[in-house]
């Protein structure tokens, strides 16, 4: 299973700094200069028709959209499963830079330390501590 994110013309930023901070990997990226045909005349050409990116087990795919059809996500969140505390923390640090801090990462009953943040480029992330 994976996600497609649509992004506000920052689909590359956005996966080389999940790629720096959360050890993801990068696999496809096409830009609109790749298309054999013109996915949307309105968007430049380095803007991203696809891309992909594996973290943490976590497929996400992604795009850029132009500005008049971009849309905010919402009505989910990106659910990491990480092994350490310390990941947790490492990875809300990263995604809180520039984000929006929800919750703070904590212990709760169900995980060791669990944290929520919207990230700078509007991706809503839920972090768990897995046993």
């Amino acid at each position: 299973m994976s996600f497609h994110i649509d992004f506000n013309g920052q689909c590359e930023e956005a996966f080389a700094y999940y790629a720096r901070h959360l050890g993801g990997r990068v696999g496809t990226l096409l830009r609109v200069s790749d298309a054999p045909f013109a996915p949307d005349p309105s968007l430049p050409a380095h803007s991203v028709v696809h891309a992909n990116i594996r973290i943490a087990g976590v497929e996400l795919a992604g795009a850029d959209l132009g500005s008049e059809n971009y849309q905010p996500p919402q009505g989910f969140c990106i659910l990491l499963g990480l092994d350490s505390e310390d990941q947790v923390r490492s990875a809300f640090a990263a995604l809180s830079d520039g984000g929006q801090v929800i919750l703070a990462p904590q212990a709760t009953f169900w995980s060791r330390c669990y944290a929520i943040v919207t990230d700078r480029f509007g991706v809503p992330w839920k972090l768990n501590c897995g046993d």
